[in-house]
């Protein structure tokens, strides 16, 4: 048995003792646990979807601010459409009257997130177990595979792997620290790097998307278990990869709250840890779509760059930014590709060539694994938001192919994807990576 499948195993333990208090059965444990490290549930917490939320907008009434500050809801998704948002089980009364009140209605997506959760858990442990049982010569060391959300060490643990096995070409940085004092790693493939154009890829900024960090992971090993036989335009460049931005926040969502979004620094409010790295970067900072507010999800924190997870990816791409063609980041869900601007209502100059090489990556994935893909500008179907780490690094870097995937689902499951769809998802977001590596060639090869 791994390590990780234990760690899910004692997961799954804890959740049956407090199961068994809340229904009021007699549980009988030497086990003390610290009231920090026990998990936060989310029985019969329900899932809504929200339409015509911008007519409630005009009514000056901002419908998810109210329901997250008000009716403490946690905000999954909010465009100009519709608005995801769950409710514990306390506040469902008092958000349903509110909404009455606006002439608004739910759609309920699920009715209990903790049965998702569990679900996703459970269905994981299998997988692992299996994938334990049925070693081949192909299996990875670190026991990296597709048929589970691994933690931090077993990611790490792929990336040493991967550097062990190419060192002619790979090369691992450990870029900074966190808050918490964890490693950022990023992995260098390149058979020339002063000479290829460089692709950035990064996974896991937001902790609870944790399909990200498996896509990244996925791309890695698409990209190496075949190198000698890759074609030209995906060994003819230098390829970065950060699976996981956001280290304190990932290992914080698969302990203790599986919904948490942000990074784990100290806040002067210490009830309210944590800042929203997709907002802390130096563009658009101040602008919309974050909040100046500790206990948001989107707290842009003090300052630009403030986090150190922010400062060291930028001071590390700044010091590459030379024929830095490609910055792709890996999120979910909403199944989108989408590309700047997100911190104001304007489409970059070159947006006809981005909407042309997105389109295309929509339209292989559709044929690869049927899934509905949609290529747009960021601002048109996200709304606007500043800090972002796409927009940055088209502004501050100049690189030319800037896209956010917006991984699967649509809404069915979000941000807790049950892990039979990893392969698929992370199939389309090696699809995307494929597409903008002969997209660089193709501009490359032109006079």
């Amino acid at each position: 048995m791994t390590t990780m499948t234990a760690h899910r195993l004692l997961g799954l333990l804890v959740i049956t003792v407090l199961a068994a208090a809340a229904a009021g059965n007699e549980v009988t444990s030497n086990v003390t646990l610290d009231v920090n490290d026990i998990p936060q549930r989310y029985d019969e917490a329900q899932l809504w979807r929200i339409y015509n939320i911008s007519e409630g907008m005009q009514q000056k009434v901002p419908v998810g601010e109210v329901l997250e500050n008000k009716f403490g809801g946690n905000i999954w998704k909010e465009n100009s459409k519709f608005l995801d948002i769950s409710i514990s089980k306390d506040h469902l009364k008092g958000a349903r009257s509110f909404l009455s009140a606006h002439r608004l209605d739910a759609e309920v997506l699920s009715d209990n997130i903790q049965s998702m959760i569990d679900e996703e858990m459970m269905e994981g442990i299998s997988g692992s177990t299996a994938a334990d049982g049925m070693r081949t010569k192909k299996a990875t060391r670190s026991n990296m595979h597709w048929k589970d959300y691994h933690d931090l060490e077993t990611i790490y643990g792929f990336m040493r792997e991967i550097r062990s096995k190419f060192p002619n070409i790979v090369r691992l940085y450990t870029i900074g620290q966190t808050a918490e004092g964890r490693d950022l790693k990023v992995l260098r493939i390149s058979e020339n790097p002063r000479e290829n154009k460089k692709v950035w890829i990064d996974g896991g900024i937001h902790a609870r998307e944790w399909i990200s960090p498996a896509t990244v992971t996925f791309i890695l090993y698409q990209l190496m278990a075949n190198w000698e036989n890759q074609p030209a335009h995906i060994r003819g460049l230098t390829w970065y990869i950060m699976p996981v931005m956001n280290p304190d926040g990932y290992e914080y969502s698969r302990t203790t709250n599986r919904l948490w979004r942000k990074n784990r620094s100290a806040s002067r409010r210490a009830q309210c840890n944590g800042v929203d790295l997709n907002r802390n970067f130096d563009i658009g900072w101040n602008g919309y779509g974050s909040s100046t507010n500790p206990c948001s999800d989107t707290y842009r924190g003090s300052s630009p760059a403030s986090e150190k997870e922010t400062k060291a990816v930028a001071e590390f791409l700044a010091k590459r930014k030379y024929n830095l063609e490609a910055y792709l980041t890996y999120h979910s869900y909403g199944q989108m590709i989408v590309y700047p601007w997100a911190y104001k209502a304007v489409k970059v100059k070159d947006s006809a060539v981005l909407q042309r090489v997105a389109s295309l990556a929509v339209d292989r994935i559709a044929q690869k694994t049927g899934s509905t893909y949609r290529a747009a500008v960021t601002h048109e179907v996200l709304g606007i938001a500043g800090g972002g780490s796409d927009d940055w690094s088209r502004a501050a870097l100049g690189v030319k192919y800037v896209y956010t995937v917006e991984l699967r689902d649509r809404g069915a499951y979000g941000f807790v994807l049950p892990p039979r769809y990893i392969k698929d998802t992370a199939l389309e977001g090696w699809t995307v990576a494929e597409t903008v590596a002969q997209a660089i060639k193709t501009s490359s090869d032109k006079p």
